[in-house]
């Protein structure tokens, strides 16, 4: 039964069953020739040093566990001396076992005659380099063969060993010498090397036997396929949860792995749902690993903290780190499969689907991050969840102490996020007879957002007016000043001119108006921003022939589908304008009154 984290005395052990090497069915790991050789540099700031601050802080702080990430592992057969030898081949790590393997090697050699019985070196011959089989045997292992490699400088040693004139033995010669240093005058030595072995740990990461280890090797290391915290934890959960559920000793192998399959085909089912597209831009803002976001948010329900996986504080794995701290795996499976239970079920609910989509999508929500989702499954019935997602809505729509919502006032300036959430809101809660289910992921990914119906600008993009666009601006002004009058009459219009008949369109103030307002596109948005409605209701109608996503108020708008609109489906005028912010304020009073 293979574990997923190994305490060093476990990645050393070939011995015990409790042993990473053990449990792999081999006797150490091997270093292939494809690998680059040992280049962790010793000085000030180096990864060395690094390490030996990192640990003694860690060790001084009586910190239960430190973690130094992973290594990749396949297990491998070689023939030594007409020999089948089974090992591991190490893919990725093998710069931090063999700096482990030293400390370990010069802790060894300092406590050799202090501790009694005489500790034994638990790295000797647990590393076997495809280009240097014979160095740590004699340098780094034997206690009196790490100390002279210590204390000699690296000019004599090469003097001496003139074939050890290369790059990975200097750096090893460095990293010797900074260990021994490290501790020259520090106490506690064999309470640290205690430490070492109990408390400091390694996420073994095992790769299938007929992948080929140099491919993963470059892939690896090019940073193309990293081991996600989603594998990590999937491995972590698993693990534990096999072991809790076959507790006893005398169970088989046989047993606990029917049970780690079984798990398995749970994990696999909960990551199928949680990547796909809709309910990862539904439930997690669309991220890349939907699968991480449902961790994320079981985190959050357990440790109380919406910062979960956030907060980095040095950890390459702050989440992995949450998960491993959690003691009951099965406690910790059963909520992730319970969690994921209930976020279909509303998913699959066309009441909640809405209520929860649009105070998600509305536009500046406060409820678009994990941790509302969080607060949904605090509710222990769907009717404590409907009233605390009805009052959301209320609030996104801007409910008023008088229980009024005073929409057909609101100006684009001023309350362009609000008018957004009401024009959404007539999408996703229409009133008559339409019944279907609004897509949300077509609305984000597509990012409909506000537009005005009227254009702001009727002649930027170099675009000309014609006499009819002349006839809608003459409407949308009423009584027109000499000056205006004087520059619409103009075949062409300079930039200062066409400011004239803008400003006055601005001063109005109508069509910065809530009912000149509709939801477009972004595509749409920016080739259409200066169109007039003829030109945008085509660009809806070809939509809708295409069978592309349109939301019912867009549809409604420029179907003139409201009431008191005008006949003429080709001209937006003032009155429809008017008689448009009334029915929106009459249709979101509906919908505010509607028993959900």
């Amino acid at each position: 039964m293979k574990e997923l984290i190994f305490s060093l005395n476990e990645i050393f052990d070939s011995e015990t069953m409790s042993g990473c090497l053990s449990q792999y069915d081999a006797n150490f790991y091997h270093i292939p020739a494809y690998q680059r050789g040992y280049k962790w540099s010793s000085e000030p700031g180096g990864a060395v040093a690094v390490l030996l601050d990192d640990l003694w802080t860690a060790f001084k702080k009586n910190e239960p566990e430190y973690y130094l990430q992973y290594i990749t592992v396949k297990r491998q057969v070689l023939i030594r001396d007409s020999q089948k030898v089974p090992c591991l081949e190490v893919i990725d790590g093998q710069q931090r076992l063999t700096t482990l393997s030293i400390l370990l090697s010069v802790l060894v050699a300092r406590l050799e005659n202090e501790s009694k019985p005489p500790i034994k070196n638990l790295t000797n011959r647990k590393l076997d380099y495809a280009v240097r089989r014979n160095f740590f045997v004699e340098h780094i292992y034997p206690s009196n063969g790490v100390r002279e490699f210590a204390n000699v400088r690296w000019e004599d040693f090469v003097k001496n060993n003139e074939d050890s004139d290369c790059q990975d033995i200097y750096y090893l010669h460095a990293a010797v010498t900074a260990c021994d240093g490290f501790f020259y005058n520090e106490g506690r030595l064999e309470e640290f090397y205690g430490f070492m072995l109990q408390s400091v740990k390694l996420i073994v990461n095992s790769v299938e036997p007929h992948i080929n280890s140099e491919t993963v090797f470059r892939n690896l290391n090019s940073n193309k396929v990293p081991l996600t915290e989603t594998e990590l934890i999937k491995g972590l959960l698993i693990t534990r949860e096999g072991r809790s559920r076959v507790a006893e000793a005398q169970r088989h192998f046989r047993e606990v792995n029917e049970v780690r399959v079984a798990l398995g085909r749970d994990w696999e089912s909960l990551q199928r749902w949680a990547r796909r597209p809709d309910i990862c831009r539904f439930y997690f803002s669309n991220t890349i690993d939907g699968m991480y976001e449902l961790l994320r948010l079981v985190a959050i329900q357990i440790s109380g903290r919406n910062n979960i996986g956030l907060a980095k504080n040095g950890s390459a794995y702050p989440l992995f780190d949450c998960f491993n701290q959690m003691v009951n795996a099965e406690n910790v499976m059963e909520k992730l499969l319970t969690t994921q239970q209930r976020l279909a079920d509303w998913f699959n609910n066309n009441n909640f689907y809405h209520l929860i989509g649009f105070c998600r999508f509305a536009k500046a929500s406060h409820y678009n991050k994990l941790s509302f989702i969080s607060d949904c499954l605090a509710f222990s019935t769907k009717t404590l969840l409907e009233q605390f997602l009805v009052s959301k809505m209320h609030e996104l729509l801007g409910h008023r102490a008088d229980n009024s919502y005073n929409i057909s006032s609101l100006m684009y300036d001023e309350d362009s996020d609000r008018i957004h959430a009401v024009l959404l809101a007539l999408s996703v809660f229409p009133s008559g007879q339409y019944n279907g289910r609004f897509d949300f992921n077509a609305f984000s990914r597509q990012d409909w957002s506000l537009e005005h119906i009227f254009p702001q600008t009727p002649e930027g993009n170099k675009k000309v007016l014609t006499e009819q666009n002349k006839e809608s601006i003459r409407d949308m002004l009423g009584d027109l000043s000499e000056e205006v009058d004087e520059v619409l009459e103009l075949p062409y219009r300079e930039l200062t001119e066409r400011v004239i008949y803008e400003n006055a369109l601005k001063e109005q103030g109508v069509i910065d108006g809530i009912g000149n307002m509709c939801l477009l596109a972004r595509g749409d948005n920016s080739a259409l921003g200066n169109g007039f409605f003829d030109e945008k209701r085509t660009a809806i109608l070809r939509r809708i022939q295409q069978g592309s996503f349109v939301p019912k108020h867009t549809f409604d708008v420029f179907s003139k589908m409201f009431d008191s609109a005008s006949d003429d489906i080709t001209f937006w005028s003032s009155k429809d304008i008017d008689s448009h912010a009334n029915h929106i304020e009459k249709s979101i009073q509906a919908i505010m009154d509607r028993a959900f």
